[in-house]
């Protein structure tokens, strides 16, 4: 009778294992993104009232209506996609091997994310370098082609299809190009992969892929409300894309780059790892011929770079001075 039990019991935790597994992103998804787009029409018209001042590190921040509404537009569906992401790794992981350790992984992850965004300030140099492109495309061109009239959800696709076509090309190069290997291996060092691993990037990674993306969207004067809704979903999507989670995306694999389709991408062997190089649609890997989603499982203990010690907040600021060609 209690072998019944049980059998009726795993049988219930595995469709409800499964259900998660199909289910979650695109519910994560769908209810993140609706709560921004729906914030985006809440914002006020005019500079609202200032609600607080906030400091950090000697410099000061007013807090106004207008400012909050954005803040909390990008916020709370980025808090929601991570802390389902963190929760799915606990209780639905991929594999075992990739659970993070403090030393070697955590700790170094938010070493490099504080350094990246809060000390070295890379947001600040991502607006200068987006106004004087804005300036310079502007005085070049002078043509206002973003169609403005579309629904918001559809600018927000082809914001990221152009953004995608840009930041394709990079990401290619710098996979198929040793010089601008150095940088990017920082990204693909860790030889786990987990939800933090979205942000693990390179100094000049994290100026250079968002200018990039941003470009084709300011030169053809799309509104800084698109570029901000777009940023949110690749935030999302990058925690989804790196997690160590058991999931199933079947048809959005033609959509998406999914973790199905990144973890072959981290891989050590560069003949396998020299696909998929969409960061959140994989549109450019279809029509380019390099999207990649074998039957075979992927061996978790194959993900990394070989002989790389990058583990570190400056050791990984300085792999793109001490990498050596092989």
């Amino acid at each position: 009778m209690n072998n019944s039990k049980d059998i009726s019991s795993a049988a219930q935790l595995s469709a409800i294992r499964t259900a998660f597994a199909w289910a979650s992103y695109p519910l994560v998804i769908v209810l993140g993104m609706g709560f921004a787009i729906w914030m985006a029409g809440n914002i006020p018209s005019e500079p609202g009232a200032q609600l607080i001042t906030l400091s950090l590190f000697g410099s000061e921040w007013a807090l106004y209506e207008d400012k909050f509404h954005q803040y909390l537009m990008y916020l709370l569906p980025v808090v929601l996609s991570g802390l389902w992401v963190y929760l799915m790794e606990r209780w639905q992981p991929f594999s075992s091997h990739w659970r993070p350790e403090w030393k070697s992984n955590i700790a170094s992850d938010l070493g490099l994310f504080f350094l990246n965004n809060v000390l070295l300030r890379a947001e600040v140099f991502v607006a200068i370098a987006m106004a004087a492109a804005a300036g310079t495309l502007a005085n070049w061109f002078g043509l206002n082609l973003w169609p403005q009239d579309w629904p918001l959800v559809f600018q927000i696709l082809l914001f990221l299809v152009l953004a995608e076509f840009m930041t394709y090309w990079l990401h290619r190069l710098e996979h198929e190009s040793f010089f601008f290997w150095r940088i990017h291996c920082v990204h693909h060092n860790p030889e786990k992969l987990y939800w933090l691993n979205a942000t693990r990037f390179h100094y000049i990674d994290i100026i250079a892929i968002p200018v990039l993306a941003n470009l084709p969207a300011v030169a053809m004067g799309a509104d800084s409300l698109v570029i901000y809704l777009a940023t949110t979903f690749s935030v999302m999507h990058g925690f989804w894309q790196h997690g160590n989670v058991n999931v199933r995306f079947g048809w959005l694999n033609y959509i998406v780059s999914s973790p199905e389709l990144h973890r072959w991408h981290h891989m050590k062997d560069t003949k396998l790892a020299n696909h998929n190089y969409g960061s959140n649609l994989i549109i450019w890997d279809l029509v380019f011929g390099t999207w990649f989603l074998p039957k075979a499982t992927p061996n978790a203990q194959a993900v990394g770079v070989t002989g790389v010690d990058g583990n570190g907040v400056f050791k990984q600021l300085a792999l793109p001075f001490t990498l050596k060609s092989n």
